[in-house]
């Protein structure tokens, strides 16, 4: 099976003989079932919409080739994916980001994607075109619902290096998770910060240090085409007092200004994350704190989030002024129930400036949210993982605002083969 996918998936991308045996055995195969159910049930009684849910099943297919021998390797990776629709209806799809909707607002019966990747390696510097999955500091292919958000373009990574790994790339158009159609990309507009203006790519270039295996700086550029210059400094380190203690930091700093034609307006965005989390044990312990200064908030791309590090699903905590605290708790049932994990957490923002929404106050906004997931240890289901989630979040918003107070439930059932 492995060889018949890759053979075809090689012909179709014109790529050099496929007799190299490094093409084939360093391949992989992989097919994901996922089983996701989102309801999101709006809590302030002028929103129109009452809620947003929907039940879908999707699969998604992945394989990645070696490369062939010489000096510069060739390859091609292919990814498929395809989503059906179990239980929807037109008043609640609106905000769900599960499947496409029809011309009349129904969602969608089915739908199906296929990306494709070609590939080139030089000693430890690889160039990939065509699909992209990108994750790093500035820019992230969310993977957040039933089928990924995807980029296209070309990307390059270096490891040449000893301990920096380099990164550059450039993409001009987006495949959202609710979508199977390249659109152009496009800033959001989330809570009226900007205008959710379209603009023809985003570069960006940076890299890791490595100063030892825990501890770890990142530096990066970013320009989305006639809006932002965006610059992040990263730094993580974890120390282990010993085998029971360990302490684990993350610094975040995002500063963004207005670039080029300037087509969202002014943008003038200081963003920084810190977290310090304390592992007993199976216990972990983390608190965090969010500060953002300048004249707007946050930027980042329609569709997707933001690489900070305290996340949340029913918002952001990227407003205008805003200042959060974040407390959560994770535990590992590793000694009594291998797989199975618990995690809480409570995040509150204050100070919010939101002009466009409701001008000269200063807004609120807060989230509970609780976790348990269990991943099968134990043939024939081993690659079986459940998860189950809650949020409460509420804010003072207004029923305009895109992020309004909800209480949500998720159930996620992914089933993984490897070939």
């Amino acid at each position: 099976m492995k060889k018949i996918a890759l053979t075809t998936m090689c012909i179709a991308t014109c790529l050099p003989t496929l007799t190299n045996a490094d093409f084939i055995e360093d391949s992989t195969l992989s097919l994901t079932t996922r089983n996701f159910y989102l309801d999101r049930n709006f809590t302030d009684p002028e929103v129109a919409q009452p809620a947003a849910k929907q039940w879908v099943q999707g699969f998604i297919f992945n394989a990645k080739s070696g490369y062939t021998e010489g000096t510069v390797g060739f390859g091609a990776d292919l990814y498929a994916g395809a989503g059906f629709n179990l239980w929807g209806e037109k008043e609640y799809l609106p905000a769900v980001g599960l499947t496409p909707a029809e011309d009349d607002g129904e969602p969608v019966d089915s739908f199906a994607e296929v990306g494709v990747t070609g590939k080139a390696k030089i000693s430890e510097t690889e160039v990939k075109v065509g699909t992209l999955f990108p994750v790093n500091p500035v820019l992230v292919g969310s993977p957040a619902r039933l089928l990924p958000q995807t980029y296209r373009g070309v990307a390059l990574e270096s490891k040449d290096i000893d301990n920096i790994k380099v990164e550059a790339g450039y993409v001009n158009r987006v495949n959202h998770r609710d979508s199977t159609d390249w659109e152009k990309i496009r800033l959001s507009g989330a809570n009226m910060k900007y205008k959710s203006v379209e603009t023809d790519g985003l570069y960006y270039v940076g890299g890791y240090y490595y100063l030892r295996p825990e501890t770890t700086f990142a530096l990066y550029h970013a320009n989305l085409d006639d809006v932002y210059d965006q610059y992040t400094f990263w730094a993580r380190n974890t120390h282990h007092f010993n085998e029971r203690y360990n302490l684990f930091t993350d610094f975040r700093y995002f500063n963004t200004s207005e670039s080029g034609a300037e087509l969202a307006g002014n943008v003038d965005s200081h963003h920084a994350n810190f977290v310090v989390a304390l592992g007993v044990d199976n216990h972990k312990f983390t608190t965090g704190y969010i500060h953002n200064s300048g004249e707007t908030g946050f930027p980042y791309l329609s569709g997707g989030e933001a690489n900070t590090y305290i996340d949340a699903w029913a918002t952001d905590f990227l407003n205008p002024n805003e200042k959060a605290w974040s407390v959560r708790y994770d535990y590992d049932f590793k000694d009594q129930i291998p797989g199975l994990k618990l995690m809480t957490r409570y995040t509150k923002g204050a100070d919010i400036k939101l002009e466009n929404l409701k001008p000269g106050e200063e807004l609120e906004e807060r989230k509970f949210g609780i976790e348990l997931s269990y991943q099968f240890q134990n043939t024939p289901v081993k690659g079986l993982f459940v998860r189950l989630r809650h949020e409460d979040y509420k804010n003072d918003f207004g029923p305009k605002a895109t992020f309004r107070s909800a209480k949500e439930q998720r159930v996620n059932i992914d089933y993984t083969w490897k070939f």
